[in-house]
């Protein structure tokens, strides 16, 4: 029994090592650096669909990526996606996927207001994610010195 209850505490500290908190940070404008913005959607969807436990942290110009006419929009920016709606779709689904199976998501509350948003007409304005974290500076260092890896675009 010994034996047994050993290899199973082995077992659970090697998956354990393997899994890690990443932090995805985006504080670029999607319509001035699309690459970026789809990148750390990117990067936050793999790192969850493989286990990590992930948050994404949007401040500053990159909040915008939340706005409805921002992410469907991504298509006129980029030839990614062969200039079609492709990747603005898929961007959003990717995000809608995120926060529906797990991934964190964090909003700069004073960075999103500028851009007319805010807690009480936000379903107005943006995708229809499951949680929204409202958030500053504050959370920004908490969140993020819980990482093992982080990601800034």
């Amino acid at each position: 029994m010994k034996h047994l209850s050993f290899l199973i505490l082995l077992i659970n500290i090697t998956i354990n090592a393997q899994q890690k908190n990443y932090f995805v940070h985006l504080t670029s404008d999607p319509m001035e650096n699309p690459s970026s913005a789809i990148m750390s959607i990117a990067a936050a969807t793999e790192a969850l669909k493989q286990g990590h436990s992930v948050t994404f942290f949007a401040a500053g110009d990159g909040t915008k990526i939340l706005i409805k006419d921002v992410i469907r929009n991504l298509h006129t920016v980029t030839m990614l996606g062969g200039g079609t709606k492709n990747i603005s779709e898929n961007m959003e689904n990717s995000l809608l996927f995120f926060s529906k199976n797990g991934g964190l998501i964090h909003i700069s509350e004073g960075s999103i207001s500028t851009f007319g948003v805010n807690k009480e007409n936000y379903k107005e304005h943006l995708i229809d994610v499951k949680d929204i974290n409202w958030s500053y500076p504050k959370q920004l260092i908490e969140e993020s010195s819980k990482a093992d890896i982080v990601f800034s675009y």
